[in-house]
């Protein structure tokens, strides 16, 4: 490893080197054009006033490590296309390219061509390993674009007015013991000029296809959303986001919703923390999932939403203190013309969860305006109903069953059947 390097504006690297500690002006960044290497920083900070280009940038390389490096003012602080077994590990980047103002509504859908900026780009990357890096104060923590297998632990990006972590038709990832709180942002509506915490900011969202991902023990406190999962675009596309596994995260205190998976199939929802937001849980249509073992408490609406839903099982959740505990209910409207079939909600189990202190613990229906088909086959069955102002609440509810509940208030336990 070479010793002592001075980091050069457009510095080409072709071999492991140890950056002189300092400050170094660099707006056109450095290149990395060889695979087993090491860039140390070493401490050294690497500076842009421009907010453009990349600090770092490696392309169609093998077994890059990237570590102890400070990067700030670019469009992105590290850009990795086409490459395998990359590392990064105690990085940190600050002042990425961000959008002025509060009066962009953000996209989630942006191809790589247009991405937004961000502290760390890894496109086309197999094998990755991110580790110990602080993302925060910028708009994009982490951004992932068509990668397989990284795995991210222990990052902090906190703070951005965009996104924690994203993940584009990213599969088979690991995001881990991350801190990913206040990911929010201020949007003024052009309609009327209100101002609301919104513009689909969130601790962690996944668009295009993103499955087979593992999302374990991280916070998301504050976020626009805390997790936001998304298997439709606005132009009418279709990619389920399926198979993900979300355990043990702290969503609570989301303005919107502490977790929004929609479109999306067979995700695992388990001993996540869903509380004291607008929603909990907002989950419509999608289908095949499990939400189960949660704490969904003080959500202002509901903390359990689901429309146009189908096959789902909740189970020995905490649900306590929302108006609604659970809602399920089909209301139709536009966007079912580009989902035929989807106009049902139906097959959903409602077992061993302790339903507390609710206006109303479990609310399906079917709205006035759809007429020939109402929701269906619902079982409600082994929970705890406990001074909830209403326990059960249907209407337009076909073939389905109330059984072996357990209810412990003077209210009737079932109104409107």
């Amino acid at each position: 490893m070479r010793e002592n390097v001075i980091p050069s504006d457009g510095l080409v690297i072709t071999e492991s080197v140890r950056f002189a500690p300092g400050v170094y002006v660099v707006p056109h960044g450095i290149r990395v054009e060889a695979g087993d290497v090491t860039v140390d920083g070493n401490g050294a900070l690497l500076i842009s006033a421009a907010q453009e280009g990349v600090a770092v940038a490696v392309s169609g390389r093998s077994n890059v490590t990237i570590r102890n490096l400070n990067i700030t003012g670019f469009y992105h602080g590290i850009r990795a296309d086409d490459c395998q077994n990359l590392t990064v590990e105690a990085v940190k980047v600050r002042d990425t390219w961000e959008i002025a103002g509060i009066d962009t509504f953000l996209y989630l859908w942006l191809p790589i061509e247009e991405v937004y900026g961000g502290a760390l780009l890894l496109h086309r990357v197999k094998g990755a390993a991110v580790r110990d890096c602080d993302f925060q104060h910028q708009l994009n923590g982490m951004l992932l674009y068509a990668c397989e297998g990284v795995i991210i632990e222990r990052i902090n990006a906190s703070f951005n007015s965009g996104w924690g972590v994203y993940f584009s038709a990213s599969n088979d990832c690991t995001l881990a013991d991350c801190q990913l709180d206040f990911c929010n942002r201020l949007y003024r509506r052009p309609e009327n000029g209100t101002i609301r915490v919104e513009a689909d900011a969130a601790g962690i969202v996944m668009v295009k296809g993103s499955s087979r991902n593992q999302i374990l023990r991280n916070s998301l406190l504050c976020g626009g959303d805390g997790i936001f999962v998304a298997g439709y675009d606005h132009l009418g596309g279709h990619q389920s986001c399926s198979d993900n596994l979300f355990e043990d995260n702290d969503c609570r205190l989301s303005p919107n919703n502490a977790i929004e998976a929609t479109f999306s199939q067979g995700n695992i929802f388990r001993r996540n923390n869903c509380s004291r937001s607008n929603y909990g849980f907002w989950m419509g249509y999608s289908w095949d999932n499990v939400i189960e073992d949660n704490e969904i408490d003080f959500n202002r609406w509901v903390g359990i939403a689901a429309e146009h839903a189908r096959n789902f099982v909740i189970r020995n959740n905490r649900i306590r203190k929302n108006d609604e505990g659970i809602r399920l209910w089909m209301r139709g409207g536009e966007t079912l013309k580009h989902f035929p079939g989807w106009e049902v909600t139906h097959s959903i189990v409602i077992e061993e969860n302790e339903i507390d202190g609710n206006t109303v613990a479990v609310n399906a229906y079917t709205s006035p305006e759809i007429t020939g088909q109402e929701i269906h086959h619902l079982t409600i069955r082994k929970n705890l109903l406990r001074g909830n102002r209403t326990d059960i609440q249907l209407d337009r509810v076909q073939d389905s069953k109330v059984e072996d509940n357990q209810t412990e208030q003077d209210a009737p336990p079932i109104k409107g059947w």
